[in-house]
């Protein structure tokens, strides 16, 4: 048992109700998003049960099918899940109706009697508490009712198993009658769940239980036809048994608060057919049960409508179950083709799309976070990805040095201006260090520093696309503009422009061609989508030949 304040998923638990055979009842509240506040009825799977090897995808399978589960007469799921062990169900919270009753108490001065609060949440408190107002034609609003529940489930493959007046919840229309509604559909089938690969005396193993399961279980064999295994899966039949134990007995109580008996003469005959009393034979199917109630009238205003063969009814309810089996099984594996085809479609799109942009841009502008060197000398430039700008790296040039090696990486921006790649780097000048006599980490943060304390340049570059290589045009800084030249038998260098025009022809223009160290290759990207696109019209392949070959099983 759970205490009080336990969170199960989104709702804690208000307080314990009890347990039965199958498993234990909780009044939660939600406590979190949309369900904040709102009161649930919230049924925990014996843990026993629920660690048997292959029980979650059984739990899984077994909760999407009763979600789906609704209509008249059935109190539907609203949701399943598990939290850690805890194997859930949740339902709405029926408050129920508020009635006083006398408890007769034996004391020292005799038998007296107090008036205490009870709530009429179930057919069981219904027939304690207020057996009066169920007179024979209200018996009928409530057996249609629950026919309803029952036909839509057995069409469902879907049969109870444990229906007994506790499992049947009542409430009060607007018109004063009491309507019913079945609750716990398909838990006493759950609860049977045994692994494969057990031999017959493991399956009939006995499932421990506290006294007020075992309680429970003895009260519910009372509903169900005699002589029949417990590890057997409950049939279409066992309601309909369970339907006239349930009649018998409110007669029974009925008759006692009654001097007219004749009025249940029709439900009593009724009821000995439901239950095969006397040799009668019983209703095959929840259809023919309810066309045989007193007084009913055509059915076929409920949506319901009696089948001319009526020995199929319980031959089909196995089949009913396998195909909705199977037909989960079809939509998880529809799901999953679905989920696999998006998925690689996706990361081949993104792939190829990726492909796409990168050639584009290759055309324009040379190739980010490549790097493009100088033949011979260890000047080289990187570009960083970008539009407009973005981040580049070079090499520290031996003017920029104040001892004259340069060769240091430095690292700078680079715009596009007037058809040009512009570099811009700085370096520190160390002299500043010594002239100020400060220590270098003074010179860190915003304001310490200006243009003054750094040599400051300049390189601007064109592209070659032909030659996928940056021709380095000229540099400028503080003090000069420097361009490329060579002098005879030399090799190509910058010069200042003035020193180039001085020196009547002896050093000629040149370039300085910068090429890039790293071939073209593969295209990656291409490949991978190329190989993810293909991959996903594999899947829509085997999703559609699936669609087809399952057409009417796929909805």
């Amino acid at each position: 048992m759970l205490s009080s304040g336990t969170r199960i998923e989104s709702t804690r638990i208000l307080n314990w109700l009890g347990e039965g055979s199958c498993g234990q009842s909780y009044h939660c509240e939600g406590s979190e998003g949309e369900i904040k506040g709102q009161e649930f009825y919230v049924k925990l799977i014996p843990r026993e049960v629920s660690e048997r090897k292959g029980f979650q995808d059984y739990f899984i399978q077994e909760g999407q099918a009763l979600e789906q589960l609704d209509g008249p007469g059935i109190w539907p799921v609203l949701s399943t899940g598990v939290t850690k062990w805890k194997h859930w169900f949740r339902y709405s919270w029926l408050a129920g109706k508020e009635i006083k009753v006398e408890i007769k108490q034996e004391g020292e001065e005799g038998e007296t009697s107090i008036e205490e609060v009870r709530y009429i949440r179930s057919l069981e408190d219904l027939c304690d508490y207020a057996i009066t107002e169920i007179s024979p034609e209200q018996l009928l609003t409530i057996m249609i009712t629950m026919h309803q529940g029952l036909y839509k489930a057995h069409l469902s493959g879907v049969c109870h198993g444990n229906l007994k007046p506790s499992n049947i919840l009542v409430q009060q229309n607007k018109d004063g009658e009491w309507e019913s509604s079945i609750t716990e559909f398909g838990l006493y089938r759950l609860n049977l769940f045994t692994p494969y690969g057990l031999s017959d005396e493991e399956k009939k193993e006995v499932t421990v239980m506290n006294i007020d399961g075992r309680a429970s279980f003895l009260e519910g064999e009372k509903f169900r036809p005699e002589d029949i295994d417990h590890q057997q899966l409950p049939e279409e039949n066992w309601d309909l048994f369970a339907l006239g134990k349930i009649v018998f007995g409110i007669i029974e109580k009925a008759k006692h608060n009654s001097d007219s008996l004749h009025e249940w003469k029709d439900w009593e005959e009724w009821a000995s057919r439901a239950t095969g009393k006397e040799q009668r034979e019983p209703f095959p199917s929840s259809a023919h049960s309810m066309d045989a109630m007193p007084h009913v009238g055509d059915i076929s205003r409920f949506g319901i409508k009696v089948e001319s063969d009526s020995t199929e009814s319980n031959v089909d309810l196995e089949e009913l179950r396998l195909k909705r089996e199977l037909k989960f099984q079809l939509k998880e594996k529809l799901s999953t083709l679905k989920a696999k085809r998006g998925i690689t479609a996706l990361i081949g799109g993104v792939c190829f799309v990726f492909y796409l942009i990168y050639s584009i841009y290759l055309l324009l502008a040379p190739a980010p976070w490549t790097e493009y060197s100088l033949e011979g000398l260890l000047d080289s430039y990187q570009m960083g990805a970008g539009l407009f700008s973005g981040q580049a790296w070079g090499i520290v040039p031996g003017n920029y040095d104040e001892e004259g090696d340069g060769g240091q990486d430095v690292v700078g921006e680079w715009s596009k201006e007037d058809g040009f790649f512009v570099l811009k780097f700085k370096r520190f000048k160390k002299s500043r260090e010594e002239e100020s006599g400060k220590k270098l980490w003074q010179f860190i943060g915003d304001g310490k520093t200006s243009d003054e304390d750094y040599f400051i340049w300049e390189d601007f570059l064109r592209y070659d696309r032909a030659r996928d290589a940056l021709l380095l045009i000229k540099r400028k800084d503080s003090r000069s503009t420097y361009l490329p030249g060579v002098r005879e038998n030399g090799v190509p260098r910058l010069f200042p422009e003035g020193r180039i025009k001085t020196s009547l022809g002896k050093i000629k223009k040149s370039e300085l061609l910068f090429v890039k160290e790293e071939k073209s290759s593969t295209r990656w990207s291409l490949f991978f989508a190329l190989g993810f696109i293909l991959a996903s019209l594999m899947y829509h392949r085997e999703l559609k030949k699936l669609v087809l070959t399952n057409g009417e099983m796929v909805e």
